[in-house]
């Protein structure tokens, strides 16, 4: 399940540099109290026995906005896949331009001030196996992820032989099932 959605301002223009202290306040921040999961994501939440999140507020809070009495294992192994940023004046963009822009130069390449898009990924292939491994000893596990590391995980999950019928969760309290088929 994706997070809920974080409690910090979005409509900024930015240079580089404050990008990255932008990046460094979203990762501190907590979440929105007045946009609250939907009662389906609760329900989902409610059926798991175990429950992963990353070390990062925002992960916790949801974790917490949903219901979970008792979070087995939050890690920063489970936290979003970095953002580089960069230390330039020039030029002023939007919040969201930067987003792309860095985020597609780190696909590339590019990893000033973050891990490499190689171990991101490794990483995310780690996150894949360990959740795995949890779902092998507890049956039903609730990750309460990020949005890129999300993607990944499940990626890796289906090469592992997991299956989902739902979409990847984009928006904020989505939640996609995977489940391994009876053999």
């Amino acid at each position: 399940m994706r997070h809920g959605k974080p409690k910090i301002d979005t409509r900024h223009r930015l240079n580089a540099a404050e990008f990255g202290v932008w990046v460094e306040q979203y990762n501190a921040a907590g979440i929105d109290t007045e946009c609250l999961p939907t009662q389906e994501a609760v329900a989902q939440a409610s059926r798991c026995a175990f429950t992963v999140c990353s070390n990062l507020p925002r992960s916790l809070e949801s974790a917490n906005a949903l219901g979970v009495e008792r979070i087995g294992a939050y890690s920063h192994m489970f936290r979003e896949m970095d953002m580089p940023h960069a230390a330039w004046r020039f030029p002023t963009l939007s919040l969201q331009a930067w987003l792309v822009f860095f985020r597609l130069a780190w696909a590339l390449g590019y990893s000033a001030n973050a891990e490499s898009f190689k171990s991101a990924k490794a990483r995310a292939h780690n996150c894949a196996e360990q959740l795995a491994n949890l779902a092998s000893t507890h049956g039903t596990v609730l990750f309460v992820g990020h949005g890129s590391l999300n993607w990944f995980i499940a990626r890796y999950l289906k090469r592992m032989g997991w299956l989902s019928a739902d979409k990847l969760p984009k928006k904020y309290w989505e939640h996609s099932v995977f489940y391994m088929p009876a053999t």
